[in-house]
């Protein structure tokens, strides 16, 4: 059964620079009728999320009753607007757009919290005289897109500093990995603000590089699954969470045959199997680790202590209670599955694939 589409007009990002299964066990594959919905998240081909894949890959979303398409992240449209028109059912948004979805009291929801640690920050080269924050006097950062100016930004601002405090000048460099590594090596640009896959690609182009973001920066629910209102009452949504809680789970649980999966389906990824497998590490143990009771539990407090940058620099007039466009009904029962189900589905797509878990 395919999710049907509608929808009116959404209005630009937060910087313009930049029903249910029931309570208990999965119900088996077949008892159910299977609903197919089409996802948009950040970046349709990395492993970063690698539930993307793992889901259906593990037969996870087959035991839930679900099927999503993977729709082409490589868009210029806000996803929020795939919301308004129907062409995505579920779209994945960072922090600053959801809190334009707030500002604009748009009729969606934040349903599930997918990193609850953020993947952007600045970093520099490894030999780099600038050891912190506080040393980025008169310096010049690249960034991977223009949506990396609220990271510099917000970063600068947990130091009570500013861009035009500090002197610094952004440039967009763009997320190819040599030309990031060659800017940063070449001294045309400081440091470098962007997410994990940039960090990655510049590593891999051969640069060492060193983090300097402040921790209390990144914790915040870097990306999140929205639905829109009218979803709410539907039954796709919990089978969707639920298949993507489990995918989170089989993560520790077995992170070589994780690896494996993304090795088969995004061998781009892999030229390098160091940089393939720090990815997936950085993914399983850092950006998408569980930091509270539920996986994908919505924070309240982290929404509304994370608004205040926004505030100060005019993109919001005011705080907006996270009740306004966060929704959780679904996590308790999308966290209640059978861990030995997840197990099993492992254990059964390793005996399928022996070949893929050497390299």
């Amino acid at each position: 059964m395919k999710i049907g589409r509608s929808g009116p007009t959404f209005v630009g990002s937060i910087l313009s620079a930049a029903a249910l299964l029931g309570f208990g066990a999965v119900a088996p594959a077949g008892a159910q009728d299977v609903e197919e919905i089409d996802i948009l998240t950040a970046n349709s081909s990395t492993c970063t999320n690698y539930v993307q894949f793992v889901g259906p890959e593990l037969g996870l979303a087959d035991m839930n009753g679900i099927k999503w398409n993977l729709l082409n992240s490589e868009t210029t449209i806000p996803f929020v607007a795939f919301l308004e028109t129907g062409d995505a059912q579920v779209v994945m948004l960072d922090s600053a757009q959801v809190l334009q979805m707030g500002k604009t009291n748009f009729p969606a929801k934040v349903v599930y919290e997918i990193y609850s640690f953020a993947t952007e920050g600045i970093v520099v080269p490894a030999d780099s005289e600038i050891k912190s924050l506080a040393d980025l006097k008169d310096v010049t950062i690249g960034l991977a897109s223009d949506r990396d100016q609220i990271t510099t930004i917000i970063t600068m601002d947990s130091i009570g500093e500013s861009l035009e405090s500090m002197n610094i000048k952004t440039v967009v460099v763009g997320d190819a990995g040599p030309v990031m590594a060659n800017a940063l090596s070449s001294g045309q640009i400081d440091a470098f603000a962007g997410g994990s896959s940039d960090r990655n690609n510049i590593v891999a182009a051969g640069l060492q590089i060193r983090n300097i973001t402040p921790v209390e920066v990144s914790e915040n629910p870097a990306n999140n699954y929205a639905i829109s209102d009218e979803s709410l009452e539907a039954s796709w949504p919990l089978k969707f969470l639920r298949t993507y809680a489990m995918g989170q789970t089989a993560g520790p649980m077995d992170t070589r045959a994780i690896m494996a999966i993304c090795r088969k389906l995004v061998p781009e990824q892999w030229e390098k199997p160091d940089v393939g497998e720090r990815l997936v590490n950085d993914a399983v143990y850092i950006y998408q680790v569980s930091r509270s009771r539920l996986r994908g539990e919505i924070r309240p407090w982290i929404w509304e202590r994370i608004q205040g940058p926004y505030i100060k620099i005019g993109e919001l007039d005011q705080l907006i209670p996270a009740s306004e466009f966060t929704d959780d009904r679904f996590l308790e029962d999308a966290n209640t599955f059978e861990t030995h189900d997840v197990y099993k589905a492992i254990q059964a797509w390793k005996d399928a694939n022996p070949e893929a878990l050497t390299w």
